[in-house]
């Protein structure tokens, strides 16, 4: 619970200032391939959480990554920060609310499809199409194939889920049955 509001908190931060530069999406682009590389590297990760190296050559082997990769001094600022205060491990979370912030404000809705099989491009199309109608925002599938669906497909936007698949349908139908 501490670590996602203090992930919101500096997520909360970075997206006011990247709204304020208008380089939002740089700043999160430039974050994530930050933390790619940090993903990559053991050793530079191990470097950058652990208690046993100091902050100064913590921030030496983060000037190393960041200065031939051009980062803008607001994402290089946030992660010198990071390591400052000791916070490197968060990076992932932070990462993911900032996304989440990012897309927020962009009218960008993350849509979970669940099908038994992958989707067609039309078909994908014509979902999407649907989805933003009802949405009223820009959507983005995230398709994942599940045999057990057997048929039709679950539908996730946010909290709401519509399960138009044939194993639920199957179930509802034992169910009756079973009740009379």
């Amino acid at each position: 619970m501490i670590a996602g509001s203090l992930a919101r908190r500096y997520a909360r931060a970075l997206l006011d200032i990247g709204k304020e530069e208008g380089q939002l999406r740089r700043v999160l682009s430039e974050a994530e391939e930050f933390a790619r590389v940090l993903e990559k590297s053991s050793e530079l990760r191990d470097a950058m959480e652990s208690a046993h190296v100091g902050r100064q050559a913590k921030q030496a082997s983060l000037e190393a990554v960041l200065s031939p990769a051009g980062f803008l001094p607001t994402t290089a600022s946030f992660l010198s920060l990071l390591v400052d205060k000791g916070r490197m491990d968060v990076l992932p979370a932070i990462l993911s609310e900032l996304r989440r912030m990012v897309e927020e404000f962009e009218g960008i809705e993350r849509v979970e499809v669940t099908v038994p099989m992958p989707l067609s491009v039309p078909q994908k199309d014509l979902l999407r199409t649907v989805l933003e109608r009802r949405t009223g925002k820009k959507v983005v599938l995230e398709e994942s194939v599940d045999p057990a669906v057997l048929g039709g497909m679950v539908v996730r936007v946010g909290s709401t889920v519509y399960d138009g698949s044939v194993r639920t349908q199957i179930h509802q139908i034992l169910e009756n049955l079973q009740k009379g």
